[in-house]
């Protein structure tokens, strides 16, 4: 059995747009590489993120719209509470239920 090594760096930074913290922008990284430094995976976004405390009651809200800058895709991503929605311009979608 051959066993792999591997190295990953990730980064993020966020900054608020609005002063009472609702309306953010952030800019997140990610490179994996294998033990020889020949295999790589990379990714890296942009986003903005609205989040909406008590939307309804005891339900928050949260949108976020994006770039993904190695796969050249916009995204969206829905999220109220347990329900996350994740849709691209690619076609792809998922929805997950977290418990």
């Amino acid at each position: 059995m051959k066993k792999a090594l591997r190295y990953s760096v990730r980064g993020k930074k966020s900054f608020s747009v609005t002063t009472d913290l609702c309306l953010n922008f952030q800019i997140k990284g990610r490179c994996d590489v294998d033990q020889e430094f020949q295999q790589r995976e990379s990714s890296g976004a942009a986003e903005f993120i609205w989040d909406v405390t008590n939307f309804n009651k005891d339900q928050d809200l949260r949108i976020k719209v994006g770039y993904e800058a190695f796969e050249k895709v916009p995204y969206v991503q829905i999220r109220e509470n347990n329900w996350t929605l994740n849709v691209d311009l690619k076609g792809r979608w998922n929805v997950r239920y977290g418990l």
